[in-house]
């Protein structure tokens, strides 16, 4: 049934317009996989965020790491790199 009717679409409208819908219909489907990644990182930032502010002076020290530059990095929003 569907290869009849991209088939169809193929002849009605071109083999390349077909293979980009085609496509674009593919990308629809990894969208919620790709939302998932996204909020995965963004998690995994804030995470690392909170803790970096939790750091003491001492273990900030140890790293090379300013108090200044782990505020700096600490309060940015976690959607932001």
């Amino acid at each position: 049934m569907i290869k009849t009717d991209i088939h169809s679409l193929s002849s009605l409208y071109g083999d390349q317009i077909v293979r980009a819908l085609m496509t674009q219909l593919r990308n629809v489907g990894e969208f919620p996989v790709n939302l998932l990644k996204i909020a995965y990182i963004w998690q995994g930032r804030a995470d690392q965020r909170r803790q970096l502010e939790e750091l003491t002076a001492h273990q900030l020290r140890d790293m090379g790491i300013s108090r200044e530059a782990a505020r700096r990095e600490y309060t940015k929003p976690f959607w932001l790199p």
